[in-house]
């Protein structure tokens, strides 16, 4: 099992990443005005909402003593390779949407 501080410190890069994913698709939105589509801001919506839930489990982890992080990460530890993947792929999914959009 990695150590408390690998899984903390990866999902703080996984986080920044989904973040500055964002913060370009917003850019590219309010550049294109009236032309962005409704699919794309649910896409943002979608993402956002991700990020957040994203945010909130690494506060709970941080707050967590270390036999809570254990618990909790034995618990989750699937579920986090499974959600980490997903929102890699969605990510990837959505940033495609957004080139074509702006392409």
């Amino acid at each position: 099992m990695a150590d408390r501080q690998t899984i903390e410190r990866e999902l703080e890069d996984k986080l920044a990443k989904g973040e500055a994913a964002l913060q370009k698709m917003k850019a590219s939105m309010s550049e294109a005005g009236d032309e962005a589509s409704d699919e794309m801001s649910k896409a943002v919506a979608a993402a956002e909402r991700t990020l957040e839930k994203g945010q909130a489990k690494l506060v709970e982890l941080k707050n967590a003593t270390d036999e809570e992080f254990d618990e909790m990460w034995g618990d989750a530890k699937e579920a986090w390779h499974d959600f980490t993947a997903d929102v890699e792929r969605g990510w990837d999914r959505l940033s495609d949407r957004v080139k074509s959009f702006f392409a």
